[in-house]
């Protein structure tokens, strides 16, 4: 007798499925998983799958969005590398209603509630929601897919992961069991949700393949609008209702924009009323993927070469801000996910704040090491001392070759310097005779106006207790001591002098704390 059941049970459901024009399948490939059936599993199948089908005018309207929204999602699953048949998982999840709520207060294509929302970077505040704009919505499903895909290993245990999370999944023997493999089978204790996706899979694509194009010309075109724009001006230079706009558009909760950026707005239009040259050239086809999703800065920024990294690790705090995710802080750092939770002591159900630290680290690369270095050297090296008077010196010796006092009606000539010394010689009006006054040396950054300051008086002898000068060749006098004045350093007196520090500190017994004073003495050579 059971036996008997059991072979009209199979002949029931094969003739259920004869009926309705479909071949039953042993195996249903998601991704790079091919997952086998079980006998046990057919029946909850069947049923979902002949649900979806009971309401031929809704399954027709519901076929209509998937051809206007799937030329949106798809780019963005192909670019984090989610497999394509995740996007029947936004048709099972709010049959592609940018308003669908759940029960458990879950919002918008793809049934986020607010705390994982703003976990995957979206934006949910008083005047933006987007958990319903489609294009934001799917890149955070990327996002929250990505993540747990890294821990489970799987894609339907990533994709169960999405109802239960990745708490729970844990739990369930035959979803840890599942880790790595790319071939596992659904039985009746396999949970519903997984069952229902692949029924919705299959149901969708044949429906897609087979169905014909209602409007081949309806496409969903979007539109970059700057921040704190009005709906009613944007319809306006649109040329569009601005009920349309609102419908389409059900994300901006008030009647503007934020200032804060650039958004955009999308809204179904006849592709070839836009397309014409009389038309706005901002509008862009969601046909064409690659206009459509514009990877990120970072992805677009990306180097042609990898950086040569060192053996050195750098470990430092970063402030978390608005809209980051630990997923997005590890990508910052090139750090992997499971590497920055067990730095921070984490785990995927951890929570992070504005303003929290979260420490991270990253290998140096050699370039920057090097760098390092070179800058440490240049710091190091003495300063030679130049032959040449500089540029400054040069142009004052040829626009200002004399200069006249009030008072003594006496005429100075400036000859061109030797080194940074500057030479005034005095012609006296009575003979020819001339008398050399050494001045002491100018920095190389001597500005003109210092120097007519200096020579609109007339030079004062140099009294020989005020400067300390030794010999140092006939066209080059040296100042042996230096007066400390207000504000210098040593590090400042050793650049104005071409000598490093560490000599200035030995030849004056300056100790380790090495500090001076306005108007001490200090010796500029070791004698």
């Amino acid at each position: 007798m059971i036996k008997k059941a059991v072979l009209l049970s199979f002949c029931w459901v094969g003739l259920s499925y004869f009926s309705m024009g479909v071949i039953p399948k042993d195996t249903i490939s998601i991704g790079n998983v091919r997952i086998a059936i079980h006998a046990s599993a057919k029946a909850i199948f069947e049923k979902e799958y002949t649900m979806l089908g009971a309401n031929k005018r809704y399954s027709t309207a519901l076929l209509d969005k998937m051809r206007l929204y799937f030329p949106v999602i798809e780019p963005i699953l192909k670019e984090g590398n989610i497999p394509d048949e995740f996007k029947y998982l936004c048709v099972q999840e709010s049959a592609l209603n940018a308003n669908a709520t759940s029960s458990s207060s879950a919002v918008g294509y793809w049934q986020f509630k607010l705390e994982t929302a703003k976990d995957v970077g979206l934006q949910v505040d008083k005047q933006i929601d987007e958990r319903r704009h489609i294009i934001q919505a799917t890149k955070g499903a990327v996002q929250y897919f990505t993540r747990n895909n890294t821990v489970l290993n799987n894609w339907m245990s990533t994709l169960l992961s999405y109802r239960l999370g990745l708490g729970s999944i844990k739990k369930l023997n035959y979803a840890a069991d599942w880790a790595g493999k790319t071939e596992i089978q659904v039985d009746s204790s396999t949970d519903w949700y997984v069952i229902r996706f692949l029924a919705y899979k299959e149901f969708w694509a044949e429906k897609i393949a087979n169905e014909p194009v209602l409007s081949p010309d309806n496409q969903l075109v979007t539109f970059e609008a700057k921040g704190g724009q009005n709906l009613y001006a944007i319809s306006d230079e649109l040329k569009i209702s601005y009920d349309d706009i609102k419908k389409y558009n059900s994300w901006i909760l008030h009647d503007y924009l934020p200032e804060d950026k650039s958004y955009t707005i999308y809204h179904p239009s006849n592709l070839k009323m836009f397309m014409s040259p009389l038309e706005s050239p901002e509008f862009i086809a969601s046909i064409d993927s690659n206009q459509l999703y514009q990877p990120s800065p970072k992805q677009q920024g990306k180097k042609k070469y990898k950086d040569i990294l060192s053996d050195e690790v750098e470990t430092k705090n970063h402030i978390v801000v608005s809209g980051e995710t630990l997923s997005s802080i590890a990508s910052k750092y090139n750090m992997k996910l499971p590497d920055l939770l067990r730095l921070n002591e984490m785990n995927m159900q951890s929570m992070i704040m504005l303003g929290q630290k979260i420490k991270v680290s990253r290998k140096v690369p050699m370039l920057e090491i090097i760098s390092q270095k070179l800058d440490q050297k240049s710091q190091n090296s003495p300063v030679k001392k130049e032959n040449k008077p500089s540029d400054e010196i040069k142009r004052v010796n040829e626009e200002i070759r004399k200069v006249e006092t009030k008072e003594e009606k006496t005429t100075f000539y400036l000859e061109p310097a030797e080194s940074r010394e500057i030479i005034f010689k005095e012609e006296n009006k009575g003979n020819n005779a001339v008398s050399e006054k050494p001045i002491t040396k100018m920095a190389e950054s001597t500005k003109a106006k210092d120097v007519k300051k200096t020579m609109a008086k007339p030079v004062e002898p140099v009294k020989a207790e005020e400067v300390e000068v030794i010999s140092a060749g006939s066209n080059e006098i040296l100042i042996k001591t230096h007066t400390v004045q207000a504000g210098e350093t040593l590090f400042r007196i050793g650049q104005t002098y071409g000598l490093r520090v560490e000599d200035l500190i030995k030849w004056n017994n300056l100790g380790k704390n090495a500090t001076v004073k306005m108007g001490q003495k200090i010796k500029l050579s070791p004698n």
